[in-house]
């Protein structure tokens, strides 16, 4: 008879070993599974609605929230420029449950101030009015009206960045009444002192709207429409051309729509720009929008913010436009704001290349006020490519949309790459969303000539 061998027994001492890694690791495994959210309260001092609060921090019921989960919540809120300081508490509510408590502390969300900008060929000024927070729901709303050397005008403008208390999705409508001054120069850029050849003044109607959709607060998109009356007058005498640059004392319709898509992951963490920006635009004007005109432009555009040792920030912009029968209304523009050291509007064309970069840096706080440093490089090429034989462009109507200047520069090898580079100083408050003043000092590597560019207030 065969006898079956005895059942091994596990050893006693290898029991506890098992039974003490047991007990070190469920303690570790009930860590990383990250507490659900079961209940949300947003408390402020100030006027902004708890739903709005609780909108911007991306965090629902039923949400886990672990620390990685705090950190980009308190960067959510950071990044509206509503609150002064942000604080996220999470209260034990039972097993793997917690409540959120998420408690802040308010700017002050609006201003009536003067503004005033000043540089070698535009200046002036003006009053705006601007609500960052309208009724406590994050709305945004602008009136100004200001008066310069070559732009006049009313402005009006309202943006709801949080609509129905989703950050996906964003409207504005924008207004506005111009009266501008259009001067167009005969010189390259390095000529010091460039030479006016035609000032036609332009009135201006128009509105503006735009959708944008944030997908997964990455990728975005948006359709814009504009509709504007445009009147042009009877070129400035006084100047050598005097044959107008669009049709004088005739109203024409100029509308068109614009569709974006691109990355967005860019965010404003006080005076701090982080985050990338890639996107391709489409711009076009046709009889079926309600146009008289029949053009096109096309972009990309790159722009980045890094942030470097905490406190400060490197900025870099690159844009590439290219456009096809464009009236002179709308033509792509170069010089003084997108292209320091040079005259305001120097340059101008169907095609543009530009390449920014800014680097900031704190220089010194008195309490809530900070003082920022910047140094910056402008680069930019500005022409037309290919121009009609006649020298004149007409509309869907056979109206003037366009007559260009005797010996008007064209092709690349008419033009020239334009670079100014400089320093200059930004004033923040911390206790109020919107920044308050700016000054640049620019040389203009071509021309040789130092100018000067003053920002006071936010110019509509």
């Amino acid at each position: 008879m065969q006898v079956a061998p005895p059942r091994s027994r596990p050893c006693p001492c290898s029991v506890r070993v098992v039974a003490g890694v047991l007990a070190l690791l469920l303690p570790a495994l009930a860590l990383a599974q990250a507490p659900r959210v079961v209940q949300i309260e947003a408390t402020t001092d100030g006027r902004t609605h708890p739903e709005v609060i609780v909108a911007y921090s991306r965090v629902g019921v039923g949400d886990t929230f672990g620390p990685e989960d705090e950190v980009r919540a308190r960067r959510y809120l950071d990044a509206t420029g509503l609150f002064k300081d942000v604080k996220l508490t999470a209260v034990p509510a039972g097993p793997g449950e917690i409540r959120l408590l998420i408690e802040v502390t308010e700017k002050l969300s609006w201003i009536v101030a003067p503004i005033f900008t000043s540089s070698s060929s535009n200046t002036g000024g003006g009053l705006i009015y601007a609500e960052n927070n309208v009724l406590g729901l994050s709305k945004k709303f602008v009136v100004g009206a200001q008066t310069t050397t070559n732009e006049s005008g009313v402005y009006v403008g309202f943006l709801d960045p949080n609509v129905f208390n989703n950050p996906q999705f964003r409207l504005s409508f924008e207004g506005q009444l111009k009266s501008d001054r259009m001067q167009e120069y005969g010189d390259g850029p390095g000529d010091p002192d460039p030479q006016v050849l035609r000032s036609t003044r332009i009135n201006t109607f128009g509105v503006v709207t735009e959708f944008t959709i944030n997908w997964r607060d990455t990728f975005r998109t948006a359709v814009k429409y504009r509709f504007t009356r445009v009147h042009p007058l009877a070129p400035q005498e006084g100047y050598p051309v005097t044959a107008p640059a669009e049709v004088a004392h005739e109203t024409t319709s100029d509308a068109s729509m614009r569709l974006m898509a691109g990355i967005d992951t860019r965010q404003n963490l006080g005076p701090i720009l982080e985050g990338l920006n890639l996107e391709a635009s489409t711009e076009f004007s046709l009889a079926e929008l309600g146009s008289a005109y029949d053009y096109q432009k096309y972009g990309l555009l790159y722009r980045q913010g890094f942030r470097v040792r905490e406190s400060q920030n490197l900025t870099l912009r690159v844009e590439g436009q290219y456009a096809r029968d464009l009236p002179f209304h709308t033509e792509l523009l170069s010089g003084g704001g997108n292209l320091r050291g040079f005259l305001h509007r120097q340059f101008r064309g169907d095609t543009r290349a530009s390449v920014t970069a800014e680097y900031h840096f704190p220089l010194f706080d008195i309490r809530a006020l900070q003082v920022r440093g910047v140094g910056f490089s402008d680069t930019a090429i500005t022409y037309f490519r290919d121009l009609p034989a006649s020298g004149q462009l007409l509309d869907q109507d056979g109206q003037l949309a366009r007559g260009y200047l005797p010996g008007q520069a064209q092709g690349r090898s008419g033009a020239e790459v334009a670079q100014g580079v400089g320093v200059g100083l930004r004033l923040y408050l911390a206790t109020v969303v919107l920044p308050l003043l700016g000054v640049d000092v620019a040389y203009g590597v071509n021309p040789g000539e130092v100018r000067v560019y003053l920002s006071i207030g936010v110019s509509p």
